[in-house]
């Protein structure tokens, strides 16, 4: 895909969430039948045991999530794309990185996203992170909440 094409589907797709209510915001409290992207941590290193939202340059940094979709189609079925999305708190866009899908368990609606951030893959500063799924269907788009985490110098 072009970089140009890329970067007008990423800011269409936060535009539209910017004026849409319901479905494509994670709302774990959203009836059991609405798709949704719920849980987004992070941690250090590359197991979730160690959750924390700051971190130093020089730590590698997990990001993962839940996301469950009810379509009994994309049962057991990897999305087609998973994105996770680094934003400033002002709002300005900085890049993205493709993540991982994995069923939990096997056949299951759920699947655990993740990505994994190399040691000084971020600058020092304060970051939104975003996780974009794309359904198996290819039809449709979910966003999950902003998670912040803050980067420091050792």
């Amino acid at each position: 895909m072009k970089r140009a094409l890329w970067m007008k589907t990423v800011a269409f797709v936060l535009g539209a969430l910017g004026m849409m209510t319901g479905v494509a915001w994670a709302d774990p409290s959203g009836a059991a039948n609405v798709p949704q992207v719920l849980n987004v941590v992070t941690a250090k290193g590359a197991a979730l045991d160690q959750q924390t939202r700051t971190f130093l340059t020089t730590d590698p940094i997990l990001a993962a999530a839940t996301y469950y979709d009810p379509n009994p189609t994309c049962s057991g079925v990897a999305p087609v794309l998973v994105q996770l999305f680094f934003v400033n708190l002002e709002g300005q866009f900085l890049g993205g990185r493709d993540a991982i899908s994995t069923v939990n368990p096997p056949g299951s609606k759920y699947r655990v996203l993740s990505a994994t951030l190399a040691p000084g893959d971020l600058a020092p500063g304060a970051y939104n992170l975003v996780f974009l799924v794309r359904d198996c269907t290819n039809f449709t788009s979910f966003v999950s909440g902003f998670n912040t985490i803050r980067v420091l110098t050792p």
